[in-house]
């Protein structure tokens, strides 16, 4: 059932996770810099995951990874804005997207 609270226009699914990502973003003292984070849930218009480090929202980000599925597996490249950070009790933070574009290429297992 759904939640309606929820006013995401995708709904979202935990079908692929858990899985890791690998993030690339502009560190403004550092430059280009990638980080590994987890897959928390995946929609056609974004998804969340649990990352390392703070992500500003607003700010723009890279994903890229290979979801692996019990019907088949893909691989995942995306430039994505940040439309949250929230630290959690993990002391990772729970970070959502949304997709500014993305590609789904079928990947074979």
């Amino acid at each position: 059932m759904s939640d309606p609270a929820d006013k995401r226009k995708h709904p979202r699914s935990k079908q692929h996770g858990p899985q890791k990502l690998e993030i690339t973003y502009q560190d403004p003292t550092a430059g280009e810099k990638t980080c590994g984070a987890s897959l928390w849930d995946f929609s056609e218009g974004g998804l969340g995951m649990d990352a390392p480090r703070h992500f500003e929202p607003g700010q723009e980000i890279r994903i890229q990874a290979r979801l692996t599925g019990s019907v088949f597996s893909m691989h995942l490249d995306a430039r994505a804005r940040v439309a949250y950070c929230r630290r959690s009790e993990s002391r990772t933070y729970r970070v959502g997207v949304a997709f500014l574009e993305h590609s789904l290429r079928r990947v074979d297992s």
